[in-house]
């Protein structure tokens, strides 16, 4: 049995992509404990900055998709994010693994 890592090469905007929605998903683990900001301005202003639109890319013969949104009410800070490989919904997991098997990562 072969337990050898299947490397890949992730050209910069997905690897900036996934880069960006590890650190999104790291931020945002215990955000129901969070309180969202103090006027509705403010809380919109951080829903921009903290969100990352629908993004679909391939690797080898896997299709994934990933979405992370940050939504702030007056009382509670709410957060969805989408991981989905082949049309199957997943984990964060399987992008940090994509992240680890990179080769491209040392340009």
């Amino acid at each position: 049995m072969n337990n050898k890592v299947k490397e890949i090469r992730l050209d910069k905007e997905v690897r900036e992509k996934l880069e960006r929605f590890i650190e999104l998903s790291e931020k945002y683990k215990n955000s129901y404990f969070f309180s969202p900001a103090g006027n509705a301005d403010a809380r919109r202003y951080r829903e921009s900055k903290n969100e990352l639109e629908k993004f679909d890319f391939k690797i080898n013969d896997d299709k994934y998709s990933i979405e992370f949104h940050m939504h702030e009410s007056c009382k509670n800070v709410y957060v969805k994010k989408y991981v989905i490989k082949n049309g199957n919904y997943t984990n964060t997991t399987v992008i940090k693994t994509l992240l680890k098997k990179d080769l491209s990562k040392n340009r």
